[in-house]
């Protein structure tokens, strides 16, 4: 490992897989602001350097979705399609799903799916 890809994987705010040509991004952490942006930057600099055709977001583990948070998702995944990428969002809570339609909260660019597996069957389907 190099000194550049070193210091990449150093500045990570949650390890990815890549699985095929998908990136999978498996959020355990709770997402705040500066985290969401610092996450935001980590999947484009990935879909760059990893080439894939479709990022898998987890958010299973994610108790806590805000207007801001979902903004920035949202923008992630318009900027990923502009790189010829789709984004898939997986396991959104009952409470989170709740959350975000009582806020009028729309996830643009982004579509969603129950599990890992829909997702991937999602992604397949879309090439």
């Amino acid at each position: 490992m190099d000194k550049k890809e070193g210091a990449t994987m150093k500045n990570k705010v949650v390890p990815t897989i890549k699985l095929y040509d998908y990136l999978l991004v498996p959020i355990q952490i709770e997402l705040d602001d500066n985290t969401v942006e610092r996450l935001q930057m980590q999947i484009l600099h990935e879909i760059h350097e990893k080439e894939v055709r479709g990022i898998i977001i987890d958010v299973s583990m994610v108790d806590v979705i805000d207007s801001y948070i979902s903004f920035v998702l949202s923008e992630t995944a318009g900027m990923a399609k502009a790189m010829g990428c789709y984004v898939v969002i997986c396991g959104i809570q009952p409470q989170v799903a709740l959350t975000l339609s009582q806020m009028g909260i729309k996830l643009k660019d982004i579509i969603t799916a129950q599990s890992l597996e829909d997702a991937i069957n999602i992604l397949d389907k879309l090439e």
